[in-house]
């Protein structure tokens, strides 16, 4: 694949368990690639700042920690849910160091671990914090929030008081069997539904036997990358 958007650049502070925290058992997406997904989804919309950025099965939240803080200046809101209530304790853990206080917060552990370890690793752990720091915009604050939701369940969204510019999702691949029928895929876009804005874009992150083909959108790009591939959909 071809990236128009993010050059191959360095990205070992953003590397999961560094300073953006780990959940043992949840894949971590490439950070490079999830930027980059993040500019197409970006170049459909009319709208362009004022972001607010969803993720229906956001794991840990590293994915939306990292595009937060690569893309600080244009998102306003984050939102981030998943089906498993203990992963998003980890997940607002990761959506806090999207500010100052919180990657504060985050060196003052790492100093700590720093004086009871003596690990070279911590030492590195708060250059790249601070490194992380330089991304935030003092001048604004991006909101979070999370909740506990399966996303194929219906209507689980119907009296949600937000709408999404941006959909960016790693779908789980394998640990689940009901993502593994193009039926049950689909409901996955069917359910967003009622979050979505007339010009919004869904970006969904999959393996390659995952079918994703509703007729309430339009699909914009198909991509594959290694054993992933991603589609962006926008309401028909």
């Amino acid at each position: 694949m071809q990236y128009k958007y993010c050059n191959n650049q360095n990205f070992e502070d953003f590397a999961s368990g560094r300073v953006i925290l780990q959940k043992p058992g949840f894949p971590n997406f490439p950070v490079r690639l999830s930027q980059e997904i993040f500019c197409r989804s970006l170049s459909y919309l009319k709208t362009k700042s004022n972001i607010q950025l969803y993720d229906p099965c956001c794991g840990s939240a590293y994915m939306s920690t990292a595009i937060g803080l690569l893309n600080f200046k244009l998102i306003e809101k984050i939102i981030c849910s998943d089906i498993n209530s203990e992963v998003l304790n980890t997940a607002k853990e990761n959506l806090k160091l999207l500010s100052i206080c919180g990657l504060n917060e985050r060196i003052a552990q790492l100093q700590s671990l720093y004086h009871q370890f003596n690990k070279e690793a911590h030492l590195q752990a708060i250059e790249s914090a601070k490194t992380l720091i330089n991304l935030i915009c003092k001048e604004k604050n991006i909101t979070t929030t999370t909740f506990e939701a399966n996303i194929l369940s219906s209507n689980v969204l119907e009296n949600k008081n937000f709408k999404a510019d941006i959909i960016l999702t790693d779908v789980p691949y394998d640990n689940l069997v009901a993502w593994q029928s193009e039926n049950e895929a689909n409901k996955l876009l069917d359910n967003l539904l009622p979050i979505l804005k007339s010009d919004s874009v869904v970006a969904i992150c999959s393996n390659k036997r995952q079918k994703f083909n509703s007729n309430n959108y339009v699909r914009l790009e198909k991509q594959q990358v290694g054993k992933r591939k991603f589609e962006i959909f926008t309401p028909q």
